[in-house]
This record gives structure tokens, C-alpha cells and sequence, in this order.
């Protein structure tokens, strides 16, 4: 059975649109047991690799010894301690993985999702802290009871972490194409801007300087598709613009040239 297809609509601070598919609960699952899966692999093979250095060095014997003396000694204590230690391996990875690869991990890549805020921008190391450490909430026993119920609840497939970090698992490929019409980036001279700087009004231009000082914190497709909204308003046209027409260009040359009019008037 295909998932349905959400689609979620962030207003910027830019008063521009960003458009997002987000990530459907299944897809997000599988996405979550291949992480599983790479977690496990990687205990296992660092159990491994202690085993065989142990085993090298004549000292496998000793360690045993050790780990049941400590098993006698601490009793049920160190089955806590061995869960807190999985924990702290198992978040630490999707703490790692979101921050140094853009709100992915290895699962996520796979599923082609990622994590992102709820208003568009990058996740911060702050909000993936908060949003993996209520993991040990949502998931019980390596299953995902109250986050399934969260999810299902939810208009955004939001599990528990999402919602206290205020974060969203989107589709990174899930961007329906634009028609295109068009419109090479050598036609810039022809919609006369010098005319439609004249016609600008300031919140026209507060829209794209706001976008032009933060354009930086957003990835470079949405940073695309905004730059591509704002023309398209600047502009008064309905239409889909050409890859070859840089939008980011146009919006630089007339917040130039606006700021120089003014500032002449």
C-alpha cells in the first residue's frame, strides 16, 4: 500500500513560500531500521576486534574473569549500566550523523529523508540533542510504540522528539519538478529592471534584502526555490523559470539598484 503524500507549506520570515514533502511513518521506519541495523553491526564488530586484541595479547581469560566479578559485585546494576552505555552509543550516533550530515544519517540517506526546523532552516546541534534524547521515550524495546501513536496522531508525522525540538523529517527528493517555460539567464537586461526598480515599493525590497542576509542559512535547493519565489513576485509572473536563469543574481542587481535610487531621491 503507497503512502500518502503530505506536503507541508513554511512561510519564511522573507514572506516567501517554501514547499516540503515530508516523510511518510513507513518510510521513516525503514529508514530507522537500517540505522539499527549499522548500530548493532558496529557493537558487534567492536566487540569483535576486543575479543581477537584480548585474545592476541593472552588477556581474554583475566578480562572474563573481570566482567563476571563486576556482574557478582554490582547485580542488577550492571545491567543498567550496560543499557545506559547502548543508549548513550546508540543516540550519540544519530546525534553525530544529523549534525556533521545535514539532519541524515545513514537510514535517512537511504530513504532519501532528512531532518529538518519546522521553519525550513538546517537543525541545529541543540535541537538534534533534544530531539534524540526523548528517543528513550518514543522508543521501547528497540520498538517504536509511542512514537507510532504520536506519528499517526500527528498532521506532520511528528514522533515526540519533533515536536519538543519543533523539527520536521522531510523527503530530500521529494520536491515535485516545476513546469518549466524558459526564460535564459541573458534576458535578464530585457525585463527592463531599471523600470521595475522604479516601480518597488519598500516592502518589496525588505523581501529581498531579508532573503539576501540569510539566504546562507538555508540549504542550496530551498535556498533555489526561494530565490525562484521572490522573482517570481518582484517579477508579477505565474510562470516557472528556466535552471539557466540565476535568480539570485537578478534579486542582488535590483536591491543594488533600489538602495542607489533611493538613496538619489
Amino acid at each position: 500500500m503507497k503512502e500518502k503524500v503530505k506536503t507541508v507549506v513554511i512561510d519564511t520570515p522573507d514572506r516567501g513560500e517554501l514547499r516540503f514533502q515530508l516523510a511518510g511513518i513507513g518510510t521513516r521506519m525503514i529508514a530507522y531500521l537500517v540505522d539499527k541495523f549499522i548500530q548493532i553491526g558496529a557493537l558487534l564488530g567492536i566487540v569483535l576486534i576486543l575479543a581477537i586484541v584480548l585474545f592476541l595479547v593472552g588477556q581474554m581469560d583475566r578480562f572474563v574473569e573481570l566482567l563476571s566479578e563486576a556482574g557478582q559485585s554490582l547485580g542488577l546494576w550492571s545491567i543498567a549500566i550496560a543499557i545506559l552505555f547502548y543508549e548513550m552509543v546508540t543516540i550519540g550516533y544519530f546525534l553525530f550523523f544529523e549534525y556533521f550530515w545535514n539532519g541524515a544519517t545513514p537510514g535517512k540517506k537511504f530513504q532519501k529523508t532528512r531532518v529538518i526546523r519546522k521553519d525550513g532552516r538546517p537543525m541545529s546541534f541543540g535541537d538534534s540533542v533534544v530531539r534524540n534524547a526523548l528517543r528513550i521515550v518514543d522508543i521501547i524495546g528497540e520498538l517504536y510504540p509511542v512514537g507510532l501513536i504520536v506519528m499517526f496522531c500527528d498532521f506532520r508525522n511528528r514522533r515526540l522528539g519533533d515536536l519538543a525540538a519543533g523539527t520536521l523529517v522531510i523527503d530530500d527528493d521529494g520536491t515535485s519538478a516545476l513546469p518549466v517555460s524558459k526564460i535564459p539567464a541573458e534576458t535578464l537586461e530585457i525585463f527592463e529592471v531599471n523600470s521595475l526598480v522604479a516601480r518597488m515599493n519598500a516592502e518589496d525590497y525588505v523581501l529581498v534584502a531579508r532573503f539576501l542576509s540569510r539566504r546562507d542559512e538555508l540549504d542550496v535547493r530551498h535556498r533555489t526555490q526561494l530565490a525562484m519565489n521572490i522573482s517570481r513576485r518582484i517579477l508579477k509572473r505565474t510562470m516557472a523559470f528556466g535552471e539557466d536563469f540565476d535568480h539570485e543574481a537578478f534579486l542582488e542587481k535590483i536591491e543594488v539598484m533600489y538602495r542607489e535610487r533611493t538613496r538619489e531621491l
